[in-house]
């Protein structure tokens, strides 16, 4: 009966101690990119986007489906507006 409650102490221990030592238990989420899209790259192809879903939250505080579609907009407005983060206004 010692060696299973010896055992089950272990067990209990790792596994309320392990979270706290694991890599990412005290990282920070990797949903902040400060970083926008390069709009260069679209300048040559403007609206002609595909459909996929990439949202972009824009300073004007609008959300384009994917990049694409966010610099085809900032483009033609003459960069009114900016990058706000990636996701849903």
């Amino acid at each position: 009966m010692s060696f299973f409650s010896s055992w089950m102490k272990a067990i209990f221990i790792i596994v309320l101690l392990f979270p706290l030592h694991s890599e990412t238990s005290f990282s920070r989420p990797n949903t902040v990119q400060r970083i926008g899209p390069d709009c260069d790259v679209f300048k040559d192809r403007l609206n002609l986007c595909t459909r996929e879903r990439n949202p972009i939250c824009a300073t004007n505080c609008r959300t384009y489906s994917n990049p694409c579609v966010f610099c085809s907009a900032k483009i033609e407005s003459g960069g009114k507006f900016g990058f706000r983060r990636y996701g849903i206004c």
